[in-house]
């Protein structure tokens, strides 16, 4: 059947939808529709989207599945943006959209939007011989929100996510206008002071790394469109140099001339200056000496991600977010050997279970990720660690996570230690049942990849694991005395019983030295 490897992905955003249709066996597109709609000046003023503009969503959707229903596309999701599912009316909203087509919304976190915006880039920049030489730094500018992600000599090296965007900008800078003499200035010590925290933990601080480097700025298209006018002809690349001119004169130009000589949409005249002057900042951050464009957007991912999930894709970006955790287990100086060991054997046994637990290998990073972050509240106090890691990872954020999985992993983190979700109710209330079933079953098994290891002497090197109901057999093997290790897994094997029905029972053998 010719319909089962197409796939359409929707995304509406406080800009308006966008349609990606896709083969996926081949990774053609069949078909890119974008339709305009400014939902933002309500978000951002903390108003209602309008019941018109919600009608416009519903017609444009309409009108979307109508296409996709012309290419007998059968395989097609919804998506929505973070900051729509800021706006006040955001149940209203996706209730609407529900009603007049059948598509329930997935709401994108941040780092997951700029996680899929960066992949057909960042496919490119591993390729690319040309990137390898020095620092490209990708950046995403959505209406309120900025995210810069570096990679270096094509590998991929970190992201930040500001909230800070035009539009932002753009009604600070009115009031600004109103008060001050010289707005301008004032606003690029705004923009500053809300970028500052991009070095905060990052090596390579622009004093210490005066290598030039490169930024791509994507989905940035009205605003390519406009440099276009302005240079007279389309160009892949500017300078940082004409970038600056084109600000210089921008400055102080009237919005008739923006209009009429760089044919710029007048609901986007006031966002210009905003999103302009944000550049230049980062610019100055990054040290790049040229400015690069990418139509890349957000659906490209979405569209990748599903070639992954069917088996057509093997492009893999789950590695950016597991660097993303080891960054952030660095700045909060984890102890690395510990670590590692827990992480070795939590996956080992997860690997193992499977026939117990039945989770995916989506379940395997969201694993992943705790165990590499579960000692990350010691940076706050050793006593009740495990509360400040839940509190740490909940507040951190790691490129390509869902607001769920990422509050998952920081409850995983936090039942790694003592407490249970049984004898913490308060705390469960506001997950789902299906996600405390998921919880419990990785935090039992966090828990005694950390037991084989609590006194951070790494006396187990290795471990084996055998399903002989109702036990799971842990063999570890070792030379040293485990007194200590056996009173401890006895303790936290509890919990596993609990959540599995299957008591595990430790097991040693000799190691032979040679």
């Amino acid at each position: 059947m010719m319909a089962g490897k197409y796939f359409g992905a929707i995304i509406v955003n406080v800009s308006g939808l966008e349609l990606l249709i896709v083969n996926l066996k081949n990774a053609k597109t069949l078909e890119r529709v974008k339709k305009e709609i400014n939902l933002g000046d309500d978000v951002y003023q903390d108003k209602p989207v309008s019941f018109d503009s919600v009608e416009r969503v519903s017609e444009a959707l309409t009108g979307f599945v109508q296409i996709l229903n012309d290419y007998g596309v059968t395989n097609y999701k919804l998506w929505g943006s973070q900051a729509l599912s800021e706006a006040i009316n955001a149940d209203f909203i996706a209730d609407q959209l529900f009603l007049h087509t059948g598509l329930t919304v997935q709401w994108l976190s941040t780092s997951e939007e700029t996680y899929y915006r960066n992949q057909k880039i960042s496919v490119k920049l591993t390729n690319d011989e040309n990137n390898n030489q020095r620092a490209v730094f990708l950046v995403g500018i959505t209406s309120g929100n900025t995210a810069i992600t570096e990679f270096d000599g094509g590998q991929f090296m970190s992201s930040t996510n500001f909230a800070l965007g035009p539009i932002k900008i753009a009604e600070d800078l009115q009031s600004l206008r109103q008060t001050a003499p010289n707005s301008i200035g004032l606003l690029n010590d705004y923009i500053d002071s809300k970028l500052n925290d991009f070095y905060i933990g990052n090596p390579s601080s622009v004093v210490q790394d005066p290598a030039p480097s490169k930024i791509i700025l994507l989905g940035t298209l009205p605003l390519k469109q406009m440099i276009d006018h302005y240079l007279g002809d389309p160009r892949k690349n500017l300078t940082v140099d004409e970038f600056n001119e084109l600000i210089d004169k921008l400055v102080d130009a009237s919005d008739q001339y923006v209009v009429e000589e760089l044919q710029v949409d007048e609901e986007y005249v006031p966002l210009i200056l905003p999103e302009l002057l944000l550049i230049r900042r980062v610019i100055r951050l990054t040290n790049a000496t040229e400015v690069g464009f990418s139509n890349a957007s957000v659906v490209d991912g979405l569209v990748n991600n599903e070639a992954v999930i069917q088996g057509y894709s093997k492009l893999d970006f789950v590695p950016q977010t597991i660097t993303m955790a080891n960054n952030l287990a660095i700045h909060y100086g984890v102890e690395p050997v510990h670590q590692r060991l827990v992480t070795k054997f939590a996956l080992h046994l997860f690997d193992q279970l499977k026939p117990l637990h039945k989770l995916g290998n989506r379940e395997r990073v969201i694993l992943q990720v705790a165990s590499i972050l579960h000692d990350v509240g010691n940076y706050i106090g050793i006593h009740e660690h495990y509360l400040h890691s839940e509190y740490i990872i909940q507040h951190s954020d790691i490129i390509g996570l869902s607001d769920i999985e990422r509050r998952t992993i920081a409850a995983v983190a936090r039942y790694h230690s003592s407490t249970t979700p049984s004898e913490d109710l308060s705390h469960f209330q506001h997950i789902s049942a299906e996600n405390r079933r998921l919880i419990s079953k990785l935090a039992a098994i966090l828990r005694l990849a950390d037991a084989l290891d609590d006194d951070r002497q790494q006396k187990v090197k290795k471990i084996s694991v055998s399903i002989k109901a109702p036990k799971v057999i842990i063999t570890v093997f070792s030379n040293a005395n485990l007194a200590y290790e056996n009173w401890i897994f006895n303790s936290k094997s509890q919990f596993f019983t609990e959540a599995y029905g299957f008591k595990a029972v430790l097991k040693q053998r000799s190691v032979k030295t040679k």
